[in-house]
């Protein structure tokens, strides 16, 4: 009899697990939609992707571009592009670093600060209406919660090497 209700147990857990799964897989389709209306809300031909780069060199104020593929889990030559079209649009500079172009330091420029602070400015207003109804309580709940998933989801992909699900194979090197 034990060994059924263990049974049992396990079936459930793995059925609650799965709707973890497809809650987190939409929650990463809403971010990828929100990424992309506040791309284009700076920039009408902005990729989400390029938005993503801005948002790293915001918070790591300046940096290289091999610094912000590692941050971002894309490709240098990926990056490279997003910040040549961020620059295009007086978003970014590039300063200066030796002959390398790879160590030039990406920084935002005061424009780029400025249309980064109206987006976050505008999704802060967006979560804040989006939680009108909830109790600070439950606020405060959903932040832990968020936090823990974040930590065990980013410590699976650490310990794996790969994004969970990916494949085994080490990175290929850009």
């Amino acid at each position: 009899m034990e060994g059924r209700d263990e049974q049992a147990g396990d079936d459930s857990r793995r059925t609650v697990l799965d709707a973890v799964e497809e809650k987190a897989a939409a929650m990463c389709r809403s971010e990828q939609l929100v990424c992309r209306a506040l791309a284009r809300g700076i920039d009408p031909g902005m990729e989400p992707a390029a938005y993503s780069v801005l948002t790293a060199v915001r918070i790591a104020r300046a940096c290289r571009v091999t610094d912000l593929a590692a941050t971002l889990g894309m490709s240098k030559s990926a990056v490279s592009g997003h910040v040549a079209a961020l620059q295009r649009l007086g978003l970014v500079e590039r300063g200066r670093a030796g002959d390398d172009e790879r160590s030039h330091p990406v920084a935002l420029t005061e424009e780029g600060m400025r249309r980064v602070e109206l987006a976050r400015g505008a999704r802060r207003r967006a979560f804040r209406r989006q939680l009108e109804g909830w109790s600070p309580a439950d606020v405060v709940d959903l932040v832990g919660l968020l936090s823990r998933f974040n930590a065990a989801y980013l410590g699976a992909e650490a310990a794996d090497g790969a994004a969970p699900g990916a494949s085994t194979r080490p990175p290929h090197p850009d």
